[in-house]
Order: C-alpha cells, then structure tokens, then sequence
C-alpha cells in the first residue's frame, strides 16, 4: 500500500513524538527523499536486490567457489548491509578458510 506524501509526514512525525516528545511533531522543515530511486546510489551504499532475490538466493551469495571465498557486508546473514554485518561476514569468512 502506497501512502501518500501527507500521510507518510504524518505518520513519520507521529512515531517521533512518541519517541523524542511533541515538539518532535512540528519541525522547523520536512524533508523526505526516495533514496532508492537516485539515478547513482539506487539507494545506499550496500547492494540493494528486487523482491525475493535475498530469500530466495540469499545463502548462494556467500557459497565458496574453488578455492575463493566471499566475504562483504552483502554476504551477511544478520545485519546485512551494515558494517555490523560486514564484521561478522569476515569473521565468518576467516573461519571457512582456516577449515577449508
């Protein structure tokens, strides 16, 4: 369901006043951007697949192959996209290649 721009403001600035107070609800300017739909960063700095591309081949990502193996914040299996999950990708990483 796609909201319209009035009610995703309101809705956004009602989970800040909950959170931070009511003047959280009545900021000095709103400003919303559809990062995903940037022409260079198609959203962030991590990789960003369609619907169902994770779930259905998300475990492919970080298979080794041969004797190569992967390791990146893409490859995470928990915080995916984050440095956190970039972390625990090597961490996993270095423990494939020292049983390899």
């Amino acid at each position: 369901m796609e909201l319209l721009a009035e009610e995703r403001r309101g809705l956004i600035l009602s989970v800040f006043a909950k959170f931070f107070g009511p003047r959280a609800a009545d900021p000095n300017e709103y400003v919303e951007r559809d990062w995903a739909a940037e022409e260079w960063s198609r959203g962030c700095y991590g990789g960003r697949f369609g619907g169902g591309v994770w779930t259905g081949y998300g475990e492919a990502l970080r298979e080794p192959v041969g004797l190569t193996h992967w390791a990146g914040t893409e490859t995470a299996e928990v915080w995916n996209g984050y440095m956190d999950g970039a972390i625990r990708s090597g961490e996993r990483t270095a423990r494939e290649v020292l049983t390899a």
